[in-house]
């Protein structure tokens, strides 16, 4: 066999390896996140998520505003779950970072700070009432 022949068939079978490494391998894509359920949650955090994307490969890690999520699980290629870190209130960025790169949402979760109780007129007014009977009770006695 010539050495032309030689060198062209190595090239082949070369190139046939190749192909079929990127077949069963697939490539490393870069992760990308399109959805945030629930997308809301407390400033305290403890938000149970699922976060649906593609190329989500383990391990990975989530960020909510530069803050790492706990509980983070691979579900598949287009899930993971996790949880929510503290953080200041307003939207931050969810950003999903496997072996293959970083994909972000901007503004995908929101952290909203917990309600101050406030009280209706008609309680205060209520209120008011009882403390002024409580006060006429004390005087009497």
């Amino acid at each position: 066999m010539s050495t032309r022949l030689r060198l062209s068939c190595l090239f082949v079978v070369g190139l046939l390896f190749v192909v079929l490494a990127v077949h069963v391998y697939g490539g490393c894509f870069l992760p990308t996140v399109t959805s945030v359920t629930p997308n809301t949650g407390p400033t305290t955090g403890g938000t149970a998520v699922t976060i649906k994307g593609t190329n989500f490969v383990a391990p990975a890690t989530v960020s909510f505003g530069g803050e790492p999520a706990t509980g983070v699980v691979v579900v598949n290629l287009t899930t993971i779950t996790a949880v929510t870190p503290s953080n200041s209130p307003g939207p931050v960025d969810v950003v999903v970072t496997t072996v293959c790169g970083s994909g972000t949402l901007p503004g995908g979760f929101t952290y909203v700070a917990a309600a101050i109780p406030t009280l209706s007129p008609l309680v205060l007014a209520a209120l008011a009432a009882i403390l002024a009977l409580v006060g006429v009770l004390i005087i009497k006695r």
